[in-house]
């Protein structure tokens, strides 16, 4: 799942505006918030919601909970843990206590 938010320049804003956000297929998947005097605040799925300053902290928001939601699809579906064995501070995980 891939979801891009679109530049939006605050400055030229008068109020408080949304936009619908959609994945790569065109399913809704949230809201995106901005205005002048109010920043920008992202709703996913009706349940993440964050509120930022600029475009690229809203993008890094949407992008993590984008990769959370494909973690816990790809571990479900593989009935295995999506961290299991990345390293923790230079060894694999097998090799924690």
């Amino acid at each position: 799942m891939q979801i891009k938010l679109p530049e939006t320049d605050l400055k030229s804003v008068q109020n408080l505006e949304s936009i619908e956000l959609k994945d790569e297929t065109g399913g809704h998947v949230g809201q995106y918030f901005f205005g002048k005097g109010h920043g920008r605040t992202v709703l996913l799925f009706g349940k993440y919601k964050g509120t930022f300053k600029s475009h690229p902290e809203c993008q890094a928001f949407i992008d993590g909970v984008v990769a959370v939601i494909n973690g816990v699809r790809g571990s479900s579906s593989e009935g295995e843990s999506a961290a299991e064995g990345l390293p923790i501070a230079g060894r694999p995980i097998s090799g924690v206590p």
